[in-house]
């Protein structure tokens, strides 16, 4: 899919965008796991790069932490909303002024970050093998020796299930043939590149970077009914038990085979 093609489809969505991690049960999940996973494994201090950072809620969450961090998105108007975000916040003095562009061409010099992050999965747009190649070899190249990644793709296994949770008979119809499975690409409202995990590993390894975790975003969560989830949020008793459950299973293989963000952690090697 062009870059053209992906701006299209994400005109007029910066405040959907902006509220899509604490607008349902799952999306809080996400979140949930997501920033868990970078506090346990971001260093102390630093500057990071937030590629596909959309309109900037894990920037922020970043800066309100103390790290200085530079937002970079291929959206103008994600990158508009995010600046207007970072105002608001009081935060502008550890945030960059954002920067459109192509994470498959990243415009930063080598070892320039402690750390960078790719979350929502934008490397799932680049439809291309080639291009999502070049990003995640971009990520190593900007990243400092020692440093860390954290970088999402689509499930494909959770987007099998999917189809079926959802009722979504055209989208099931791609998956009929062998070649349609084979093509790892969704077709909707958005396309999508589905990744198996071993294939997202594989991309990673080979831009000579060094696997630490493996995460399903989603965790226990994934496509268990929706109302379920929200009683369980809102039960004071059970909900923080739950919570534990979710983090210490969110790396165990089945789990993060079936989810529908794939978080692979990894550290360049140091020099």
């Amino acid at each position: 899919m062009s870059l053209q093609e992906v701006r299209r489809r994400y005109a007029g969505k910066a405040l959907q965008e902006w509220e899509r991690l604490q607008s349902t049960p799952i999306t809080r999940i996400e979140y949930l796991i997501t920033r868990h996973c970078l506090q346990r494994h971001l260093p102390g201090s630093g500057l990071i790069l937030d590629a596909g950072c959309g309109p900037g809620r894990y920037t922020i969450d970043l800066a309100q932490q103390g790290y200085r961090v530079v937002m970079f998105d291929l959206v103008r108007e994600m990158l508009q909303l995010g600046r207007a975000k970072v105002a608001s916040s009081g935060l502008g003095a550890r945030v960059t002024n954002p920067v459109e562009g192509d994470i498959a061409a990243l415009p930063y010099a080598e070892g320039a970050f402690d750390a960078v992050l790719c979350l929502g999965a934008p490397l799932s747009h680049l439809t291309a093998a080639q291009e999502r190649t070049r990003a995640v070899n971009e990520f190593a190249r900007v990243l400092r020796p020692g440093g860390t990644a954290f970088l999402t793709g689509i499930g494909r296994l959770a987007a099998y299930r999917g189809a079926i949770y959802w009722r979504d008979w055209s989208f099931f119809d791609q998956y009929l043939t062998a070649e349609g499975r084979a093509s790892g690409i969704a077709q909707g409202s958005q396309v999508w590149y589905m990744f198996a995990p071993a294939e997202l590993e594989s991309l990673i390894e080979d831009a000579g970077l060094e696997i630490v975790d493996r995460v399903g975003c989603e965790g226990l969560a994934q496509y268990l009914p929706m109302a379920h989830l929200a009683q369980i949020e809102a039960d004071r008793k059970r909900w923080p038990a739950w919570v534990e459950m979710l983090i210490e299973t969110c790396n165990e293989p089945t789990i993060v085979g079936m989810s529908n963000h794939l978080l692979v952690i990894a550290r360049k090697g140091a020099r």
